[in-house]
C-alpha cells in the first residue's frame, strides 16, 4: 500500500511538474479584449502551452520584476522606459534576431533595442482627433499639420498630454521639432503652449476632454480615438505629416521559469500570425513587420508609406527625457507667465508702440533656452540615467530658473514700454 501511495505521489508530483511547464507567465498591461484574442491564437498555434497573464500598470511593473526574479516569462507591454531599465539591470536575455522582422526605427523613433534585449510588437501612432462639428462653428479650419496647433483662435481649445507624465506622449515634442531648425520648432512648440490646455497621468482621457467639448482638438493615441469614434462619438482623427509613435515592446526575462514557452509566445507576437491580430477592430493597433501591411484593412493608416526626412536621427530613453524635461520647465511650468506675457506684445502693438523693440521681445521668448548641442551633452545624459534622481533634478530647476528669469526680463521690457509713450 505504502508502495503504491508513493507511485501515485509520484505521478502525481510529475503531472503537476509537466503542468507547470505547459504555461507561461506573461505580464503586460493591455486590456483583456486584447490578451483574450492573443491568448486563442497562442494556444491554437502552441497547444502545449497555455497563457497565463499577470497584469501590472507600468509603475507596479518594474518594481514587481526587480524583486521577483523567477516568477515572470515574458514582459509585454507599451513601457519603453521599462524595458530599458530592465535590460540595464541585467534582468533580461537576448532575443533571437531571426524572430525580429521590424526595422531598427522608424522616421526617428527607435523601435528594437539596439543590444537586443527587447523588440517592438506594435506601435501607436500619436495624431490628432478633433470635433469637427465644433470647429466649423467657431469658423476655424481643420488642423491638419503640429503647425496648425499655434493659431491663435485655438487658445484653451488643445488637450495636450504632458510627455513627462503620460507614457505614450514621451516621443511627441522630438516628432513635433522634428522637418524644422531647431530655433523654428521651439518656436511653434511655444506658441502651442499659449493654446494648451496640459493633461497629467491619472486624469481624463484626452478623447474624454474633446467628446465632453472641454476642447476642440486632443493629441491622443490612434486606437483610443478609433476606440471612441467606433462608439459614437462624432469625432474625426488626423495623423500629420510628422507622426509620433509610441512603440510597445516583448522580452523575455533573464530567469523565465518557462524558457521554450517564453520563447514559444514571445516568437509568436512578431510573427506574422500575431501580427495580423493588431488589425481586429477591438485591438486598432499598427504592426510592425512591414510586409503585414499587404493585409491591412481597407483605408488602414501605413507608418512605413510616409517618406523618411532627411535628418531621422534617432534619440534614446534619455535623450527623449531630456528633451521632455527641458520642454516641461521652459514652457509648461511658466505657461501663465508666457500667455501673460503675449497678451501684452499684443495690447503693445495696439498702442503702436516701437514695432522693432516690440519684434524683438517677442523674438527673445520664443527662442530656446539652450542651443541643441548645449541640452544634449555627456555631462546631461549622465545625469538622466543616473539611479538617483538628484542631480536630473537639479537640471530641471536650473533651466526653470533660467526660463523665469527670461520672462520677467521680457515683462520689464514690456511694462517700459507700455508705460512710456
Amino acid at each position: 500500500m505504502f508502495k503504491k501511495l508513493l507511485l501515485g505521489g509520484g505521478l502525481l508530483l510529475g503531472s503537476l511538474v509537466a503542468t507547470a511547464a505547459d504555461k507561461v507567465v506573461v505580464m503586460t498591461s493591455y486590456p483583456q479584449e486584447m490578451i483574450s484574442q492573443f491568448e486563442a491564437a497562442f494556444e491554437k498555434d502552441f497547444p502545449q502551452y497555455r497563457l497565463e497573464v499577470l497584469w501590472k500598470q507600468s509603475n507596479d511593473a518594474f518594481s514587481y520584476l526587480s524583486q521577483h526574479p523567477g516568477e515572470v516569462d515574458v514582459y509585454w507591454t507599451p513601457s519603453r522606459q521599462n524595458f530599458s531599465r530592465l535590460a540595464k539591470q541585467g534582468l533580461l536575455q537576448k532575443l533571437d534576431p531571426v524572430w525580429i522582422h521590424a526595422p531598427a526605427s522608424l522616421h526617428g523613433t527607435l523601435l528594437n533595442d539596439p543590444q537586443g534585449f527587447y523588440a517592438a510588437t506594435e506601435i501607436a501612432g500619436l495624431g490628432m482627433v478633433i470635433a469637427p462639428t465644433a470647429l466649423d462653428k467657431a469658423k476655424l479650419r481643420q488642423p491638419q499639420d503640429w503647425q496648425d496647433l499655434t493659431n491663435p483662435a485655438l487658445q484653451g481649445m488643445i488637450a495636450f498630454p504632458l510627455p513627462t507624465k503620460v507614457g505614450f506622449a514621451a516621443g511627441l515634442i522630438d516628432a513635433m521639432l522634428r522637418g524644422k531648425s531647431w530655433t523654428d520648432g521651439w518656436a511653434m512648440l511655444s506658441k502651442i503652449v499659449l493654446n494648451a490646455r496640459f493633461i497629467d497621468n491619472g486624469a481624463t482621457f484626452i478623447t474624454d476632454e474633446v467628446v465632453a467639448g472641454r476642447a476642440t482638438v486632443g493629441i491622443t493615441m490612434d486606437f483610443f480615438a478609433a476606440s471612441t469614434i467606433a462608439k459614437g462619438a462624432p469625432l474625426q482623427y488626423v495623423y500629420p505629416p510628422i507622426v509620433a509613435y509610441s512603440p510597445a515592446h516583448v522580452a523575455i526575462m533573464q530567469e523565465a521559469p518557462h524558457q521554450a514557452a517564453a520563447e514559444a509566445f514571445a516568437q509568436f507576437t512578431l510573427s506574422p500570425s500575431g501580427q495580423q491580430l493588431l488589425f481586429a477592430p477591438d485591438i486598432r493597433k499598427l504592426p510592425v513587420d512591414p510586409s503585414a501591411y499587404a493585409h491591412k484593412p481597407q483605408g488602414y493608416f501605413t507608418p512605413y508609406a510616409a517618406p523618411a526626412l532627411k535628418d531621422e536621427h534617432v534619440r534614446d530613453v534619455a535623450e527623449q527625457n531630456i528633451l521632455n524635461a527641458f520642454f516641461e520647465a521652459n514652457l509648461v511650468k511658466h505657461q501663465a507667465l508666457l500667455q501673460s506675457l503675449f497678451v501684452n506684445i499684443t495690447f503693445a502693438r495696439h498702442l503702436k508702440r516701437d514695432p522693432d523693440k516690440i519684434n524683438d521681445i517677442e523674438r527673445q521668448l520664443l527662442q530656446p533656452l539652450l542651443a541643441e548641442p548645449a541640452l544634449f551633452t555627456a555631462e546631461h545624459l549622465a545625469a538622466f540615467q543616473a539611479a538617483q534622481p538628484s542631480e536630473r533634478e537639479s537640471l530641471t530647476k536650473q533651466w526653470g530658473e533660467l526660463a523665469k528669469a527670461r520672462y520677467q526680463a521680457a515683462a520689464n521690457a514690456l511694462q517700459a514700454l507700455l508705460v512710456n509713450q
